[in-house]
């Protein structure tokens, strides 16, 4: 199982809060993307035949999805070998382990400290209420999102090719910005939220009133059909500010979508839209029951991303739409073929009028 998709949610232990104030989504990006969150100190570390058992009394605050555990760095162990990213499977609440190699049976010495590992993303650049991140993933385009959090509704997003400093920069995906949800009331009122990241590309869905996933981004690399496509990173959100039910996220739609450039990897941005089984269909609206009556299983496909009407440029990384209607949201789905789906809603939280099938196991490459 991949260490590389990782998943963050408002209801984490530590986890930093959304609300409607200035900064508030780029500490939770900040967060997520490079610094981890949830710290704890622990009481024990033991290793025995190549199984390593941590132990916290106080409660180590981490929970599993399904058959997946999270992604959590260690630090301050000795031997060195154990200080890194692991992924762990949760026993109880005051255990976890997961799986050495080359590390002889010992209790490991040294103040050990576990927090939620970051996505693996470098905040480039930063002024007040703004920010520029990059994923540190030299596999990807490594391209950048400029953030904009200095309104207390929604902040403004822009992607660069290059950038020089906070506001300067080259190579703009989209020539206008486009703009993430935070909150409909201005306040420190929490709001949830979601992040999902391969270390190269990340979704984020927040519910900006409380209930309904109105604030939707998307930003970094599709998976591209063509051959070394230096400009496949992509940023999908709300193409207005003030458009609580706007649906950018969702297949079968073009707004609020651009990729950095054609894949003739010439000219500037380009719109591109996301396609699904069925033209006419949204992600997770309609189609059979769940689980399918005719076989007992759960149907999804991948979403296209499409240049133009006769140009499919690739698919959304790590994401599918679900076949169904009526998912329950934060449901998860074991596969047969060992991948593990998290359904969230992108739209009306109590109803779950549209969902995503997300691949919460990986790799998404």
């Amino acid at each position: 199982m991949s260490n590389s998709v990782k998943v963050f949610a408002s209801t984490d232990s530590g986890a930093p809060v959304l609300s409607g104030t200035a900064g508030a989504l780029i500490a939770v990006l900040d967060a997520c993307l490079q610094n981890g969150y949830g710290e704890v100190t622990i009481d024990s570390l033991v290793v025995a035949s190549n199984v390593a058992t941590v132990t916290d009394s106080t409660g180590h605050g981490f929970t599993m999805l399904g058959a997946v555990g999270p992604v959590v760095r260690i630090s301050g162990a000795t031997p060195a070998g154990l200080n890194g990213d692991w992924r762990v499977t949760v026993v109880s609440a005051t255990q976890f382990t997961f799986t050495t190699s080359g590390i002889t049976d010992q209790t490991a010495s040294g103040t050990i400290v576990v927090k939620r590992a970051p996505a693996g993303f470098t905040k480039a650049f930063s002024g007040t209420n703004l920010a520029a991140y990059r994923s540190d993933d030299v596999t990807g385009t490594r391209l950048y999102l400029r953030v904009d959090d200095t309104a207390y509704d929604y902040a403004a997003l822009t992607g660069y090719e290059v950038m020089t400093g906070i506001s300067t920069g080259t190579g703009l995906f989209p020539s206008n910005n486009f703009w993430h949800s935070k909150s409909t009331v201005n306040s420190t009122l929490a709001r949830p939220w979601t992040l999902v990241s391969d270390g190269i590309a990340f979704y984020l869905i927040s519910a900006s009133n409380g209930s309904n996933w109105f604030g939707r981004t998307f930003f970094g690399d599709i998976n591209s059909f063509k051959s070394g496509d230096a400009y496949q990173c992509g940023l999908v959100s709300h193409p207005y500010a003030k458009t609580e039910n706007y649906l950018p996220n969702v297949a079968n739609n073009t707004s609020g979508h651009t990729l950095a450039r054609s894949y003739t990897q010439l000219g500037g941005a380009v719109v591109f839209g996301k396609f699904a089984h069925r033209v006419t269909d949204t992600v997770g609206a309609s189609g059979a029951n769940y689980p399918n009556p005719t076989d007992n299983s759960f149907i999804c496909v991948p979403i296209e991303c499409w240049e133009s009407a006769t140009n499919a440029r690739g698919t959304m990384p790590g994401i599918y739409c679900p076949l169904h209607s009526g998912l329950t949201h934060r449901s998860v789905i074991e596969l047969n073929s060992g991948k593990t789906l998290l359904i969230h809603g992108v739209w009306q939280g109590a109803s779950n009028a549209y969902s995503i099938a997300v691949d919460i196991s990986g790799p998404w490459r």
